[in-house]
């Protein structure tokens, strides 16, 4: 009897072991290359921003319609412990003729609650997001997920508003489409974008092909009249600090999430080298309120829409 004990008890820990390794590696990050050919440089993109020789805007505004909360484990590899507070906000650029492009469309109560429960929708603020869409002369998005997408999927407003709405063809058919509402019927009524690496959607706003956390991720470059910069990077990264050490989520959450980790890890090295040599380059982490409040305070960014 003794020998198939013993050998039982190999197996057990053989498994734990192997059960063991398995979540070490789940819990650590892709590591972050020391070099990426990722993404066009600072003057490729001032160039083209300003190619058409068009007034600049002259604002960059903010507003947020949601907050909620994830495990700090899941933010930055190597935090363990507590809820990361998130806020999901919408942008807003203003021209000198009156002209607005909404950046990123929220999320509607009903696709909130249902994905990430326990979160909250400002209503009052939702609701002007969609006027300030209906206003609009474009909507683009950074990436396709319900909490920056379903704002137009379910806008109330949709028949109006489909027209101005700048899709890409890997945002409007991704994976993850379904859950923000683009149904069959929504996506009939949409016109694809397609574009290669880079692509000018109205004078000083330049979008730019990152797919990695969803096939349709775009980085959003926005140039105004007095020389303020910036970089919107979606979910890219989920704190600032994961540009600023740079570290990504664990691995788990890339599996999870069936994103690209290492294209993922690419563009934070991009990003992470872009703030070191151009600080003045602000880059915009989609849920990091405390990022936004400093640009707040320093008056680089409006709240509320116009």
């Amino acid at each position: 009897m003794r020998k198939p004990v013993r050998r039982v008890w190999k197996v057990l820990l053989g498994l734990v072991a192997v059960l063991a390794v398995s979540l070490a590696i789940a819990l650590t990050p892709v590591p972050i290359p020391e070099r990426t050919e990722f993404g066009p440089s600072l003057s490729e993109l001032r160039a083209l921003a300003a190619s058409t020789g068009e007034p600049l805007p002259t604002e960059f505004r903010r507003i947020v319609v949601g907050e909620g909360a994830m495990p700090e484990a899941a933010v930055v590899a190597g935090r363990f412990f507590g809820m990361h507070p998130l806020v999901f906000q919408a942008h807003q650029v203003l021209y000198g003729d009156g002209r607005t492009v909404i950046l990123d469309a929220g999320c509607d109560a009903k696709t909130l609650e249902a994905n990430l429960p326990g979160s909250h929708l400002q209503a009052d603020n939702y609701a002007r997001l969609q006027e300030a869409m209906r206003r609009a002369d474009a909507i683009a998005i950074t990436h396709e997920h319900f909490d920056h997408s379903s704002g137009i999927a379910h806008s109330p407003y949709f028949d109006e508003i489909a027209p101005h709405v700048v899709m890409t063809e890997e945002q409007i058919h991704g994976p993850q489409a379904g859950l923000a509402g683009f149904t069959g019927d929504v996506v009939s009524r949409l016109k694809p974008l397609r574009y290669e690496r880079m692509h000018l959607l109205r004078p000083g706003l330049v979008l730019i092909k990152a797919p990695g956390h969803t096939p349709g991720t775009q980085l959003l470059y926005v140039r105004l009249a007095d020389g303020r910069e910036f970089l919107l990077v979606g979910d890219i990264a989920w704190h600032q600090d994961n540009i600023l050490l740079p570290r990504m989520h664990p691995r788990l959450v890339n599996w999870l999430g069936g994103e690209d980790g290492e294209a993922m890890t690419n563009q934070l090295r991009y990003l992470h080298e872009l703030r070191k040599s151009t600080p003045e380059l602000n880059l915009v982490v989609a849920h990091d309120e405390e990022q936004m409040r400093g640009l707040l305070q320093r008056g680089l960014v409006q709240d509320g829409l116009r």
